[in-house]
């Protein structure tokens, strides 16, 4: 049992060290995320129940009839109505005023139009 707990120690030390040690990344993967995007932002607060599509199509979603982020009827709110549920919340949805900056909010906001932009697109174009 030592033995497993002094491999286990170790593997951990080492896995720091080396990540603590290598050289940053500045090569994004295809369709990666990046910290602070709208993207970013986005999977982090949002997708958990909006899924990453905006679809919705996730166990809360379907629970309590989330609405699909690319809708007409989202898609048709005013950017302020938009803001407005994402800063304070509506029905079910939790107020994210306290957990997301200004700014931040206006990047989901914005966001969620390229959701519904890109929902329009017909396949193969």
């Amino acid at each position: 049992m030592k033995t497993i707990s002094y491999f286990a120690l170790m593997l951990c030390t080492i896995a720091a060290w080396g990540q603590q040690n290598s050289p940053p990344s500045t090569v994004a993967s295809p369709g990666a995320a990046t910290p602070g995007t709208p993207r970013q932002i986005f999977q982090e607060n949002c997708a958990r129940c909006h899924n990453s599509d905006g679809s919705s199509e996730t166990f809360v979603g379907r629970r309590w009839n989330i609405p699909d982020l690319r809708s007409d009827a989202v898609q048709k709110l005013t950017v302020e109505q938009r803001i407005e549920i994402i800063t304070h919340g509506k029905n079910k949805m939790p107020a994210h005023v306290n957990k997301l900056t200004t700014e931040e909010i206006r990047r989901v906001e914005s966001y969620v139009r390229e959701l519904g932009k890109a929902a329009r697109i017909p396949a193969g174009k």
